[in-house]
């Protein structure tokens, strides 16, 4: 999952399924032959559009039935625009949509799982102006 925090905004995709709404992190499985950072990347290019540096690994809890890890990724454009196979999946019933949030609009969000917002807090931590930001 790529944790991307620029100009105080958090990038989240919005869903939309069988008439739920939530937010998730940019993200994905791995393919074969592929590592986690390099899975990340793609992941962020595919949903968002969006190319990047994957950083650093972010101490979040593994959760087992979804496994997913956390990254901090810097981005150089903030152009948004989904594509790879979650284009292809999207419908009415079944709706992607990459956006930016403000950071300080985190709590009204309803961004799943909880390992996520704590993947957030961590990157927001530490890029506040009293604190050196993550490489």
């Amino acid at each position: 999952m790529a944790v991307v925090v620029r100009d105080e905004r958090v990038l989240v995709i919005e869903r939309r399924k069988d008439g739920r709404s939530y937010c998730v992190l940019p993200g994905g499985g791995v393919e074969a032959g592929e590592d986690l950072r390099a899975a990340c990347r793609r992941e962020l290019l595919e949903e968002t559009g969006l190319d990047g540096h994957v950083g650093d690994l972010l101490d979040v809890p593994v959760e087992s039935d979804t496994p997913a890890v956390y990254f901090t990724v810097r981005v150089s454009s903030a152009e948004l625009s989904l594509g790879g196979p979650e284009l292809q999946r999207a419908s009415e019933r079944n709706g992607y949509a990459p956006t930016w949030i403000a950071a300080t609009s985190l709590d009204d969000v309803h961004l799943v799982p909880a390992e996520a917002v704590q993947a957030v807090r961590l990157v927001l931590r530490a890029t506040s102006p009293s604190s050196e930001p993550l490489r």
